[in-house]
């Protein structure tokens, strides 16, 4: 029995290869998650620094432009509330009222 249990065992020296393969395995991973969190946190200030000059620039051209601007608002508004006024307006008409179900 004694032999059996010899044989299913691997050695050690396998055994601590396969432990520092896995360790540096896992050291390589930290290394490339370091590196992927140091581009995205370049990246992510790059985009705020956009959002921020687009949104200048939006509200430099409303200060130049109000009349436009309040029209442009007003006129989108608009379209919506007649979309919705719409869309309402059909979702009752399919509806059909319980007592008129039955003749």
């Amino acid at each position: 029995m004694a032999e059996n249990v010899a044989s299913v065992k691997p050695s050690g020296n396998s055994e601590q290869a396969q432990v520092e393969a896995v360790g540096n395995e896992i050291a390589s991973l930290r290394a490339e998650l370091a590196a992927l969190r140091e581009r995205l946190a370049e990246r992510t200030s790059s985009v705020a620094a956009h959002v921020q000059e687009e949104a200048a620039s939006v509200a430099g051209a409303i200060r130049e432009h109000p009349a436009k601007a309040t029209t442009l608002f007003m006129l989108v508004g608009g379209i919506g509330f007649v979309a919705g006024y719409l869309l309402g307006a059909q979702s009752l008409e399919n509806r059909s009222t319980w007592y008129r179900r039955y003749y």
